[in-house]
């Protein structure tokens, strides 16, 4: 008896004291604008007002009298009975916790949600506290029918709308009078999440939303089983959806989780419409390819500020408010060029050779055999090559060398979210066996344009400049960059003349995900990282569009816009001496190799063996790759004192022609090595190109582009073929 006593007193001395400590006037106060403006003071975004004041103010008379139920029985069933606090509900949410071992179950009244949209809280248990006594001041202050108005002018319903009225017309292109009880059940369903449970991100979410909120209102008697069955079944259509700004995706963001007035972001309002106007005119000439949307983003160095933001192809589609850049998405091999930066680091040189040759793995779920994007194999192939042209199975082998956990490791470092077990991505890893957004991949790129120094992307010009993180030595930097600027390197895969290469240095990268989903290409200068994604929000395969046909394009119009021609290779970052190699087999030069390379590499680097896969008699091929040459393992056997080989060229050359020049200019040589005195017969796919003595350069014209078999005879004895692959030709 004495403890009720004392809990009534204690109650009637919290109400006495609410009555005389009265709400401060500041909670009202209207706060005109909101704004976003670009990097030279002008305005992106202008909200009337964020998360107070009246931008669309409607009296509660002009409220849908749907909506008003649905927001009592969805948050506040008790609301005309209790003092801005609800006594059953905090202990509820409390033993759902306690049970729970963590918050799954809030108890805040409409009041307490007011007093936070009016004055902010405190965090913790304390703010908790500060927040239930603010209700009670309110409660008391109020009447309830002002406390419900209040609330649904100030309440964010997403994607840019505060306030009932401007998300029913934001929705559904209706006034907060006239919406029907499906459109009212789901605006209130959106309030707990509305970034992620709004219709234009996420429909099925959105749908179970409104669903819930229908139970509980049937629950409550406020509808009857057939009004809910009905709205039930109406579909979610989405009327209205106007960009409400410049760079849409961006400032809505930025308005949504800052909290200044105005936000000053580093957006170049010029650069964002002449980037939003690249990505339509791409998306035309696509048409018919079924691909919906595009995502760019432009970085300028050394900040690394996000100078231009385009989250979708059209922000006024279906589906144009999700956001591309912040959408989570396999990158194919966009992530290959972290692998190679780590294996230069620990040694590697772009000239050794890696064998790109049918291999098996096994896996959790069975044996695993990589593939090739060419479903082909080239035998030996240069870590430069392999990157450059992106081939799978070589990158794979070198994974396998150097370990998933350790590449995982700079990823996570960079910022990607591939923190799972190891075992979790496996090989795979480096093949895009994994999730990021295009923001975490561009600032991941900027540590390879930035000597290997992580830091994230900014879009605020008042915040400060990111510190960095070294991920990777300079030098091995330099090294992916270098390789990635190559167009003789990339030419294999992509063509010397292809939409990779700019007229002025620049590396750059594809991706492409399985079926053709999802196509990436991000690149660089020494001034601009560019990113591009290109795909469908719901998954849909694209249309044999890979990152060369849809990101491609859009990537290297992007950079043309902000790259000068004075654009300059980065010079390595240390001393470096010339190697030259055997390009077939990554070893030192020898006096029997008929093609070498020359390549950079860190001053100290040890030198390789001389070569020892030529000979005077042609190719000794070692034993690996004998399965894979096939007639080519006797190349370099010399029986009776008859050298049976083809010098040059070597299998799998690729042989360019510009069609600019003339074709004497242009013919290749054909070597033999033979005895002396004996007689070559050169033919080229059957057809006989020349005959004369052995020790003879025999010439041949290429001018049929693709795959040709090229077959020595000695003596009118076959001794061997090679096959070569001729571009360029128009």
């Amino acid at each position: 008896m004495k403890q009720r006593v004392a809990m009534a007193v204690a109650g009637g001395v919290a109400v006495l004291a609410a009555l005389a400590w009265p709400v401060p006037d500041s909670w009202f106060e209207e706060v005109a604008h909101a704004q976003v403006l670009d990097r030279n003071g002008r305005v992106l975004a202008e909200q009337t007002v964020p998360h107070r004041g009246r931008a669309a103010w409607v009296e509660l008379d002009q409220v849908s009298k749907h909506v008003v139920d649905a927001l009592i029985a969805a948050e506040d069933q008790r609301f005309y009975s209790h003092v801005g606090i609800d006594p059953l509900a905090l202990l509820r949410a409390a033993r759902a916790d306690v049970r729970a071992g963590s918050a799954v179950q809030g108890g805040s009244t409409l009041t307490m949600q007011l007093s936070r949209l009016l004055a902010g809280r405190p965090t913790g248990l304390p703010g908790k506290a500060v927040e239930a006594w603010r209700a009670i001041r309110l409660d008391l202050h109020l009447d309830k029918d002002e406390i419900l108005t209040w609330y649904l002018n100030r309440a964010y319903f997403g994607r840019g709308a505060t306030g009932i009225e401007a998300a029913a017309q934001r929705t559904f292109d209706e006034s907060a009078s006239s919406v029907s009880l499906a459109e009212a059940a789901l605006l209130v369903g959106l309030l707990p999440a509305p970034s992620r449970l709004h219709p234009s991100v996420s429909p099925d979410a959105a749908r179970q939303a409104r669903d819930r909120v229908l139970d509980r209102m049937l629950q409550h008697k406020l509808i009857t089983e057939e009004e809910a069955t009905r709205a039930r079944s109406e579909a979610i259509e989405l009327r209205a959806n106007p960009a409400p700004a410049e760079a849409p995706h961006l400032t809505a963001h930025l308005l949504e989780t800052r909290a200044e007035s105005v936000v000053h972001s580093t957006v170049d309002r010029e650069l964002q419409r002449q980037v939003e106007a690249i990505v339509a005119d791409r998306l035309a000439a696509l048409e018919g390819r079924q691909v919906d949307h595009a995502a760019v983003l432009v970085v300028e160095l050394p900040a690394g500020d996000v100078r231009a933001w385009v989250g979708s192809g059209d922000f006024s589609a279906v589906d144009g408010e999700n956001d591309g850049a912040r959408t989570a998405r396999s990158p194919g091999s966009a992530l290959k060029p972290f692998l190679y930066a780590l294996a230069f680091e620990e040694g590697h040189t772009p000239s050794e050779v890696i064998p790109d040759l049918p291999v098996q793995y096994a896996t959790t779920h069975g044996t695993w055999a990589p593939r090739n994007y060419s479903e082909s194999f080239t035998g030996p192939v240069s870590l430069r090559t392999a990157l450059a042209t992106s081939g799978n199975v070589p990158a794979v082998r070198l994974l396998d060398d150097i370990g998933v956990p350790a590449l995982q490791e700079r990823l996570v470092t960079m910022g990607l979210p591939l923190d799972a077990r190891a075992s979790t991505y496996g090989l795979g890893l480096t093949l895009g066996g994994g999730e990021v957004t295009l923001e975490q991949l561009v600032a991941a790129y900027t540590t390879l344009a930035r000597d290997g120094l992580y830091a994230p992307l900014r879009v605020v010009a008042t915040d400060e400049v990111p510190e960095t993180v070294r991920v990777f030595s300079p030098m091995a930097a330099w090294q992916v960059s270098d390789v990635l600027a190559d167009p003789i390197a990339r030419a294999p895969a992509f063509g010397r003349d292809g939409i990779l290469t700019r007229p002025y240095p620049a590396s750059a990268k594809t991706g492409t995900s399985t079926g053709f989903r999802d196509n990436w290409t991000v690149g660089y200068t020494d001034r601009y990282v560019v990113g591009v994604w290109v795909g469908n929000f719901d998954g849909r395969p694209m249309g044999d569009v890979s990152g060369v046909t849809g990101a491609g394009p859009i990537w290297a119009a992007v950079l043309d816009e902000v790259t000068g021609l004075d654009a300059e290779a980065p010079a390595p970052p240390g001393p470096t001496v010339m190697q030259t190699t055997c390009a077939l087999s990554g070893l030192a030069a020898g006096p029997h190799c008929t093609h070498s390379r020359d390549d950079r590499v860190p001053e100290g680097t040890p030198s390789p063996e001389t070569c020892t896969w030529h000979d005077a008699c042609g190719v000794r091929w070692p034993a690996e790759y004998l399965g894979w040459a096939g007639e080519q393992g006797r190349l370099g056997a010399c029986q009776g004192g008859l050298a049976g080989g083809i010098r040059y060229p070597v299998n799998g050359t690729v042989l360019y022609v510009d069609p600019r020049l003339p074709a004497s200019a242009q013919r290749v040589p054909l070597r033999a090595s033979a005895s002396a005195g004996s007689t070559a017969r050169w033919e080229v796919d059957g057809v006989e190109v020349h005959t004369g003595p052995a020790d003879q350069v025999a010439l041949w014209t290429p001018t049929v582009p693709g795959e040709h078999g090229i077959e020595l005879f000695l003596d009118g004895a076959p001794v061997g073929q090679v096959r070569v692959h001729v571009g360029g030709v128009d």
